[in-house]
């Protein structure tokens, strides 16, 4: 008699239980990887609007597959390559975690996080009005700010309309070049 409903439970969860099933797999192109520069931990010395220069550490970037399901029961998953690295700035109290992603939408972005921050408090895009449905090597421009010019780098502003930061400058061959501050203030990688 005690067989039958233990026998039950069993077959019940052996049945109730299904195979993952990969449906679709999003995976980053040659030029999206090499997108970030930092292959390895470097030291970046950046100078402020004041002549003060300000260390910055950043992390190797990394690469991932990430698999999300549909729903906490379901057994579909989508494979998601990732490619992401971090900038510390220990002196300023300021981290940017940059990453580029193969999801629909390719989303190249950098949130920014502080040593009080338990969520990142700012998101910076490349454009927050609407998804650009063109490859990240088409959407490098030209920018000028305090004086400098960059050409052939991606220009980041904070779609949360929330941080200090105005916009990020970044360049494939060398990372965050510039960042300028909503009160003025900037900090300019050294050449």
């Amino acid at each position: 008699m005690k067989r039958y409903p233990l026998s039950f439970i069993l077959i019940f969860l052996i049945s109730g239980c299904c195979k993952d099933v990969i449906e679709n797999t999003y995976t980053l192109n040659n030029y999206d990887k090499a997108i970030i520069p930092y292959t390895t931990s470097q030291e970046q010395l950046f100078t402020d609007n004041n002549g003060v220069e300000v260390l910055a550490l950043s992390t190797p970037r990394i690469s991932i597959i990430d698999a999300r399901r549909d729903g906490p029961d379901s057994c579909r998953i989508t494979e998601i390559e990732e490619v992401s690295s971090t900038l510390t700035f220990s002196a300023i109290d300021l981290t940017l975690d940059i990453s580029v992603t193969a999801d629909i939408d390719r989303a190249f972005g950098i949130n920014t996080l502080t040593s009080m921050d338990t969520y990142y408090q700012s998101s910076f895009q490349l454009s927050c009005k609407a998804v650009v449905d063109m490859p990240l090597e088409a959407q490098v421009t030209t920018y000028s700010k305090h004086d400098f010019d960059f050409e052939n780098v991606y220009v980041f502003q904070d779609c949360r309309e929330n941080s200090s930061i105005e916009n990020i400058v970044f360049s494939v061959t060398r990372g965050v070049q510039f960042i300028t501050f909503t009160d003025g203030r900037y900090l300019k990688l050294n050449d």
